[in-house]
């Protein structure tokens, strides 16, 4: 076989092309190695040992968490703090208390013929309990006081609870629910 004919002392050969490619190959080459090394040294157990620790902590701190408020959900307050509660909810019911709204009520509801004798309201929420004591002339004056109750939006229950005779005439024990904020919400709407 022949060789061509080439007449130039050297030959011409292409190599700058051929020698690009392969050199842009490797710096490819190179860079997808750093950045798989980089990766790989990020995923070491030395480099993770910190982040696994944070999250046991952070799995025993839930832990605690939900432990705690399981235990608080079940505890109550001692029985000493529940009368304490008590007896401020009642100082506080008794100044709300408006004894000036109750004997107006009274005053307009009252028959001439019937006088208070003492008016006594007790603890509740919204509706108070009230007692009150009259003396009256007759027994027909006493359930005329009682029907002038139940009429009125503000008392409800009014029963009679006891009847006695006296010297100053007859006494009569009313109890009922006193309950002002009721007039108020009907006559708002």
């Amino acid at each position: 076989m022949r060789r061509p004919l080439n007449l130039a002392r050297r030959p011409f050969t292409n190599e700058r092309l051929p020698t690009l490619f392969l050199g842009l190959g490797c710096l490819l080459l190179l860079g997808a190695t750093a950045y798989h090394a980089t990766a790989a040294w990020r995923l070491l157990p030395s480099r993770t040992a910190a982040v696994d620790g944070e999250l046991v902590a952070l799995e025993q701190q839930e832990a605690e968490l939900r432990a705690r408020a399981r235990e608080l959900r079940v505890r109550s307050a001692p029985e000493t703090t529940l009368r304490e509660w008590a007896a401020v909810g009642a100082l506080v019911d008794r100044r709300a208390f408006s004894w000036s709204a109750l004997l107006g009520c009274l005053e307009e509801t009252m028959p001439a013929t019937v006088r208070l004798r003492a008016v006594s309201p007790g603890g509740g929420a919204g509706a108070l309990a009230v007692r009150l004591t009259a003396v009256a002339r007759t027994v027909e004056d006493g359930f005329e006081f009682l029907d002038a109750l139940r009429k009125r939006p503000e008392f409800a229950g009014a029963f009679l609870d006891n009847v006695s005779e006296t010297t100053e005439g007859i006494e009569l024990a009313y109890t009922m629910k006193y309950a002002p904020k009721r007039v108020a919400l009907e006559s708002g709407r």
